[in-house]
C-alpha cells in the first residue's frame, strides 16, 4: 500500500471513530488530509469501497499489531499478572493516544455482523487474541485454556469497549483487578 493510500485510510478511520460510518464522505475525507476530492474519488469511486477498504485496513492492522504484542508478551506468559500488566499497560496506552482506531475497530465488528465480506478478517483477531489468551492461561495451569481464553478475550473487548464508550480515570487499575480476578476465577485460584 502507498503512502498515499495509507493517509487516505487512515483519515477514514479519524472520521469514523469520531463521528462513525455516517461521516464518511470523499469530500470529508480529503478535508481532513489535505489531499484533493479527485485522488480520493479516483481510487476509490464509491463511498462504500472507501469504507470497505478503510475497515480492512483497521483490522488487518490490528491484527498485525496484536501478533507484534502476543509475541512480546509470550515472555510474560510464565508469569500471569506480568502478562496482565503488560496487556493492561498496552490497551490503556492505546486508547489515550489512538482512541479513534480502536472505535473504527468496533464499527468493523459492527459491519461484519452485517455482512459476511468482514467476518474473515474478524475471526482472524479474535483467533490472534484467543492463541495469546491460551499460551498464557495454560501456563497459569488451566484446564480448559481454550474455553477460558474465549472468556478472557471477551471480558477484554468488553472493558475495552466500554472505556471507549464511557472513559475513567481507573480504567488500567480497575482492568488490571477484574483481569486478575477473572484468571484466578478460571484457573480455581482464590
Amino acid at each position: 500500500m502507498s503512502e498515499r493510500e495509507r493517509d487516505m485510510m487512515e483519515a477514514t478511520l479519524r472520521l469514523i471513530g469520531r463521528s462513525g460510518l455516517k461521516a464518511v464522505t470523499h469530500r470529508a475525507v480529503a478535508a481532513e488530509i489535505g489531499m484533493s476530492l479527485g485522488a480520493i474519488t479516483h481510487r476509490y469511486r464509491s463511498r462504500d469501497l472507501l469504507v470497505e477498504a478503510a475497515l480492512n485496513f483497521a483490522l488487518i492492522r490490528e491484527v498485525k499489531r496484536l501478533r507484534a504484542l502476543a509475541l512480546r508478551l509470550q515472555s510474560e506468559a510464565l508469569d500471569v499478572g506480568a502478562w496482565i500488566d503488560a496487556l493492561v499497560g498496552w490497551y490503556a496506552k492505546e486508547l489515550d493516544t489512538e482512541p479513534e482506531i480502536h472505535v473504527a475497530c468496533y464499527e468493523a465488528f459492527l459491519a461484519a455482523a452485517r455482512d459476511d465480506r468482514y467476518r474473515p478478517i474478524v475471526a482472524e483477531w479474535h483467533q490472534t487474541w484467543r492463541r495469546s489468551a491460551e499460551l498464557a492461561l495454560t501456563a497459569a495451569g488451566s484446564r480448559a485454556p481454550r474455553l477460558h481464553a474465549d472468556i478472557f478475550v471477551s471480558a477484554t473487548v468488553g472493558m475495552v469497549l466500554e472505556q471507549l464508550a464511557a472513559p475513567r480515570r481507573s480504567f488500567k487499575k480497575e482492568m488490571r483487578a477484574a483481569l486478575s480476578e477473572l484468571v484466578r476465577g478460571l484457573i480455581g485460584q482464590r
